[in-house]
């Protein structure tokens, strides 16, 4: 018996004996119960009382970080970090994206390559190029700064701390597949989301110089209140199958009880709800505690980044 009516729109393989002799092997999604369509979407016409076997090939969902080549899958997770932290300005220099935004977070005031290794393709020379970089943070009267993938980049980080742009920090990014996290129990307390930071959400952690980028992207922002009174936060944005957590924080009254956890555990779950498959979050990647917290949730490191900065008695240097 062939594929009935109900696995219309489902992918599947089918072996068909051939009129000359022996088989011949059809795959595609079935149209109906006598055709398929492939992937060059032509049609397949089958007889189904010719058919030797058949089975549906499962969907498997992509995993997290997984796939070669991983410069390919670093450029997927910067681009949906980048999707959900939207600078006010950018500007393409080549396969370079330049990013301005004012003077706080520097994801939002760095130039970040994204073409071809070793050095991104910014489409000129690379002392050009950087000396480009250069004038633009100049006019927008912001410190020179590149936002380096590791290890896709690796030889343009090299050649910047050679030209003495001075590292400021590393950065971990970790992901993880979404599947349902039991909550955590916690003392006394009720979960809010919505669409937009509140004011007791910024004033947490003194977010309010931020708002102005963070609600350029749809997100959800995350609070635990107890008492009227907010004791941790979060910020959840999905971009492409990814949700994207930023902005992690607990009162430090309130730490060492288990918040942190269930904030993540919290924002985890309603992403999941929310169509996203995995997540990804970026730690200084000196915090061993963050860092212990978020692998004990699933999550595993799958790249470094770096940030060069040109101090200003230093833009000559190229």
């Amino acid at each position: 018996m062939g594929p009935g009516v109900d696995l219309i729109g489902h992918r599947l393989t089918i072996r068909l004996h051939d009129p000359e002799g022996g088989f011949r092997d059809i795959v595609g999604v079935l149209e109906s119960t006598t055709t398929l369509r492939r992937r060059d979407n032509s049609i397949a016409t089958f007889n189904p009382e010719r058919i030797a076997i058949w089975r549906e090939i499962p969907i498997v969902a992509p995993r997290a970080g997984h796939g070669a080549p991983l410069s390919a899958r670093i450029r997927e997770i910067e681009l949906a970090a980048n999707e959900t932290w939207k600078a006010t300005h950018e500007n393409y220099l080549g396969g370079w994206l330049l990013r301005a935004s004012g003077q706080f977070t520097l994801r939002a005031n760095s130039v970040l390559p994204l073409g071809e290794p070793p050095f991104g393709n910014p489409g000129i020379e690379i002392d050009e190029a950087i000396e480009k970089v250069i004038a633009f943070y100049n006019s927008h009267n912001l410190k020179p700064v590149f936002h380096i993938p590791l290890p896709t980049y690796c030889e343009l980080d090299d050649l910047l701390e050679k030209k003495g742009w001075e590292k400021k920090v590393t950065v971990a990014i970790m992901v993880s597949d979404l599947d349902p996290i039991p909550m955590p129990q916690i003392s006394a307390g009720n979960w809010q989301y919505s669409d937009s930071p509140t004011p007791q959400w910024l004033a947490l952690q003194a977010d309010e110089a931020l708002a102005h980028i963070m609600t350029r992207s749809p997100a959800t922002y995350t609070q635990l209140m107890i008492n009227d009174a907010v004791v941790a936060v979060g910020r959840a944005a999905i971009h492409d199958g990814w949700v994207v957590l930023s902005r992690l924080f607990v009162d430090p009254k309130y730490r060492s009880q288990g918040f942190g956890r269930a904030t993540m555990v919290a924002m985890l779950n309603n992403a999941l709800l929310g169509g996203a498959t995995k997540a990804m979050l970026q730690v200084d990647s000196g915090n061993d505690t963050a860092i212990s917290l978020y692998e004990n949730l699933g999550f595993n490191q799958h790249h470094t980044y770096t940030y060069r900065i040109l101090q200003p008695s230093k833009d000559n240097s190229c």
